[in-house]
């Protein structure tokens, strides 16, 4: 998750500063979601129009996106987002570090801006579309709604897990992510652990204390901190995911060097940083 900070002025109180926060988010979670329509449709529309397939395809296609998209999150978060001395860890430590100060709001949607987000989508469909046509599926189209859903879900449960709102299942879904951040070794699902149960880090992150009602912690690990090599206890499907994901960082990584846009508040600036 990549992510816009904007500091503050000292003398702004801590109500303030969470306020502004607040709407910089609300912002930016609303651009997002934008993006993820028009980067979702468009394609969708394209491939339906010009590679017609039966309804029962297309919703094969958006089920196959959710869980794509579901294993992305679970790869991206675990393997990108927390292994040490990476640009996009260096970033998701400070929406860990947030948790709980006024300026929380700034670290928790997921995506500074809504090119980040299309950078995404075409990521994913670069990989998808291929697919598709090689073995003749006919589901891309479906995928693409798929994973525009599972955008706008994801990014508004995340929303309000750490900033408050109704949500199924509320107190279980808060309490399920934040026991990631008490313990950040496992959980790497915001509220869907389908991946979580099926890669088997669900356990280690169920170790975790469970907070109480209200409780939050600004704790941050490493899973890889263990003194063991990583990299010999993942599969082969595992590590060419994982080459597929630093692909996505090195783009990441010429993406943040594009000069940041201007804050819509006149008395601050952005710089481009991370959270989940």
């Amino acid at each position: 998750m990549i992510e816009q900070v904007a500091p503050q002025a000292s003398n702004s109180s801590p109500a303030e500063i969470q306020a502004a926060a607040v709407a910089r988010g609300r912002t930016r979670k609303l651009l997002n979601a934008m993006a993820a329509v028009l980067s979702g449709f468009t394609p969708a529309l394209l491939l339906g129009h010009f590679f017609p397939a039966s309804p029962q395809r297309w919703l094969t296609g958006f089920c196959a996106g959710l869980l794509w998209a579901n294993a992305f999150e679970y790869f991206y978060h675990r393997y990108l987002l927390h292994l040490p001395k990476n640009f996009l860890s260096m970033g998701h430590l400070g929406h860990h570090s947030s948790v709980g100060k006024p300026d929380e709001a700034d670290h928790v949607n997921l995506g500074s801006s809504p090119l980040w987000v299309v950078v995404l989508f075409v990521i994913n469909g670069a990989i998808v579309v291929p697919l598709d046509f090689l073995l003749r599926l006919h589901i891309a189209a479906g995928m693409f709604l798929g994973f525009l859903a599972y955008q706008i879900v994801v990014e508004e449960f995340h929303w309000r897990i750490h900033l408050g709102g109704w949500l199924p299942f509320g107190r279980w879904c808060r309490d399920y992510h934040l026991a990631h951040h008490d313990r950040p070794d496992g959980r790497f699902n915001i509220f869907l652990p389908f991946s979580d149960v099926l890669f088997g880090s669900i356990a280690t992150g169920f170790a975790a204390v469970t907070l109480a009602k209200g409780t939050r912690r600004s704790g941050f690990g490493m899973p890889f901190a263990t003194g063991s090599n990583p990299l010999s206890r993942m599969t082969l499907a595992e590590k060419s995911l994982l080459i597929w994901l630093f692909a996505l960082a090195f783009a990441a990584n010429v993406f943040q060097s594009a000069p940041p846009a201007k804050s819509p508040d006149p008395a601050t600036t952005s710089q481009t940083q991370q959270g989940d």
